[in-house]
């Protein structure tokens, strides 16, 4: 089960990495080439400014679905574990105090 959520949420973030990726390599490409046709401050802000929310609204269009699917059985699994999954920590150093006064008992 935790292999599961581990698997689930390296993708997620894999996702937005590559994402995140994109957006940086066209803002950077498009702030080349208004550079180089000669326009700077205030305004290639501006400009990069629309391109970046465009690109932000086309990604979420685009992998819109494939966000939710991935979050939505992520959060599954997550409840699953919840539910019928190993309790935390707390029953394995009980157990093991346990074995260990166990076999203190025999070395007496």
């Amino acid at each position: 089960m935790n292999h599961a959520l581990n698997l689930l949420g390296n993708m997620l973030f894999g996702l937005i990495g590559l994402v995140i990726a994109g957006i940086v390599m066209v803002e950077g490409f498009m702030a080349a080439m208004l550079d180089t046709i000669g326009i700077h401050g205030q305004v290639q802000r501006a400009v990069l400014t629309l391109v970046l929310v465009a690109l932000i609204i086309a990604a979420f269009r685009v992998f819109g679905r494939a966000f939710g699917l991935l979050a939505a059985v992520f959060l599954t699994l997550l409840l699953l574990q919840a539910l019928f999954g190993d309790p935390a920590d707390g029953d394995r150093i009980r157990a093991r105090h346990h074995a260990e006064a166990s076999s203190a008992a025999w070395r007496i």
